[in-house]
């Protein structure tokens, strides 16, 4: 885990020294997203799920902006939430700090996390950091005797770098508006849960395009871990951009630290054949 935080610090140190893409300023842009697929967290059943979820971007004055996003899960046990934060622009990138809630309706938990981001622009890519801690307490359910469950809120520490090619691949996947996600993702090494939870690593990846104006098509986007936890969906997106602006421009339109937000937790079990340990 540490050989991992290493490398993501170094990218973004090399980073600081990369050419610099076109001007990345905040303007307006909305988005929903449809999203299907099967998911696996500590502690709980796999199993099918159904995201929906609503993001907007707000100018303010200058540089700085104001992000948000409301989400939803269907499936074994629902979960929805929201996540809001100031954005910073500067010439080849933004950054920003999100706080999240969620709210798990099985055991009715809540979860809070802090979630700073940062995002660099090349000429035809995008280089994505960030990291989510739990600050939230664990969570019990109210069995006091066998199977009792807590929960916890589990950290992700995330580096994708996302490339556009700068030229047609196909007559509907056209320059600037085909996107390839390859990362890597660590989680459950900080934050309540540390000593109890798994620590684990494994790969982000994606693939997405803009068949016409507003309309995104996300084949597939998932993580694994070396735990046997995951998450992998497929869906579409609509942007409200009245621009008509490519794939590429509108992914530096906003930050993306939100694909945790539909796994932020961990649970485990403990039954009376086996002591008690305090979380806290």
């Amino acid at each position: 885990m540490r050989n991992a935080s290493r490398a993501l610090l170094v990218i973004a140190l090399i980073l600081f020294w990369a050419p610099r893409a076109e001007l990345a300023g905040i303007e307006p842009v909305g988005k929903w997203s449809v999203e299907g697929g099967a998911e696996k967290e500590q502690g709980s059943e796999a199993g099918g799920r159904v995201n929906l979820g609503a993001m907007g971007v707000m100018p303010l004055a200058g540089n700085f902006g104001l992000q948000a996003r409301a989400h939803y899960v269907g499936g074994l046990g629902s979960r929805f939430g929201l996540s809001a934060g100031p954005l910073f622009s500067w010439d080849s990138g933004k950054a920003g700090l999100f706080v999240a809630y969620q709210h798990r309706t099985f055991n009715s938990n809540n979860f809070v996390h802090l979630r700073p981001s940062i995002a660099f622009y090349l000429p035809q890519a995008n280089v994505n950091l960030y990291y989510s801690h739990p600050v939230s307490n664990p969570q019990r359910d109210g069995r006091v005797f066998v199977d009792r469950r807590i929960q916890y809120g589990i950290n992700h520490l995330v580096g994708t770098f996302n490339y556009f090619p700068g030229f047609d691949l196909a007559p509907f996947m056209k320059k600037d508006n085909v996107e390839f996600m390859l990362g890597i993702q660590g989680n459950s090494f900080g934050g309540a849960g540390t000593h109890n939870l798994q620590s684990g690593i494994g790969p982000v990846f994606g693939f997405a395009f803009m068949p016409m104006k507003g309309w995104e098509i996300n084949v597939v986007k998932g993580t694994i871990d070396n735990r046997g936890r995951y998450r992998v969906v497929s869906g579409i997106a609509f942007y409200f951009d009245k621009l008509g602006a490519s794939l590429k421009e509108l992914r530096r339109r906003y930050l993306e630290p939100n694909f945790g937000d539909a796994g932020a937790g961990g649970t485990i079990k403990v039954t009376h054949e086996q002591p008690y340990q305090s979380p806290f």
